[in-house]
């Protein structure tokens, strides 16, 4: 766990491990790992429970595809995915998945290979059936949602941003509309830009994007954040993807980094 933490994948806090633990007729207990508690976090069967908003579905099936998806990308293979091993947190905007389980995990070189990450997915499935079913047996399971769509979700969101932030496209040097039609294919998966760069190569310049989960309401936000224009939600995501845009091209052309506050108001002057 705490070389998942150390590659930036969002995972609990590992504080400690105790170890030659006997319980009180004297026979040998497991090891029993300690993890920082995790402020404002929340396990699924509270969500369920406690919040009916129809967007909870959707942010839930996001932000697990997106934790597979970067474990995947860091050539980790989880071996447990399910719901009770997972913690959900609002942070910034953004619902994100934590790993709370990692006694199953095995690293391998990155990217996690096609067999390993089918396979996972495969665990996935199943686990994650298994915890909406106990929900629905409980009693506390919204009648809209299938446990079998929500899983067959999750496999295709999961696909679709595997694909979407694994390519790397070759641009040229007229090509800057096809970064706006890259985030808008993120966007359209429900996915926002939290990182993207254009990086020159021998051949041109290769595309790397970033994605990250974000609720309703983050991108008037953010924007009125940078700018202080205050606009709907869907025009403030694009005057946002225009600045990402804006920045990552200046960057290649200039050759030097450029910050947000300073991208946003060159964009702000120029555009």
């Amino acid at each position: 766990m705490r070389e998942l933490a150390e590659d930036e994948v969002p995972v609990v806090e590992a504080i400690g491990v105790v170890r030659e633990r006997r319980s009180l007729d004297g026979a040998a207990l497991g090891a029993v790992l300690i993890t920082r508690f995790l402020d404002f976090s929340l396990p699924y069967r509270h969500l369920f429970a406690h919040d009916p908003s129809p967007t909870l579905r959707p942010l839930l099936v996001d932000a697990g595809a997106l934790l597979m998806v970067r474990l995947h990308l860091e050539g980790v293979f989880w071996g447990d995915c399910s719901l009770s091993n997972v913690l959900f947190r609002r942070d910034a905007g953004a619902l994100m998945a934590y790993l709370v389980d990692a006694e199953t995990v095995e690293r391998y070189p990155p990217p996690l290979g096609d067999g390993l990450r089918h396979h996972d997915l495969e665990i996935a499935r199943e686990n994650v059936a298994g915890g909406v079913l106990d929900l629905r047996a409980a009693g506390v399971l919204p009648d809209d949602i299938d446990p079998v769509a929500l899983v067959e979700e999750l496999e295709e969101r999961y696909d679709a941003l595997w694909s979407e932030v694994t390519r790397v496209d070759e641009l040229g040097t007229a090509d800057r509309h096809r970064i706006d039609d890259r985030i808008r294919r993120l966007n359209e998966l429900g996915f926002d830009v939290a990182e993207l760069s254009v990086e020159a190569t021998d051949g041109g310049e290769q595309l790397r994007i970033r994605p990250v989960v974000v609720e309703e309401g983050h991108h008037c936000r953010e924007l009125q954040r940078q700018t202080g224009l205050a606009v709907q939600e869907n025009q403030a995501r694009r005057l946002l993807n225009d600045i990402a845009a804006f920045r990552a091209w200046h960057e290649c052309t200039s050759g030097q980094p450029l910050s947000g506050q300073v991208a946003a108001a060159r964009w702000m002057a120029e555009v």
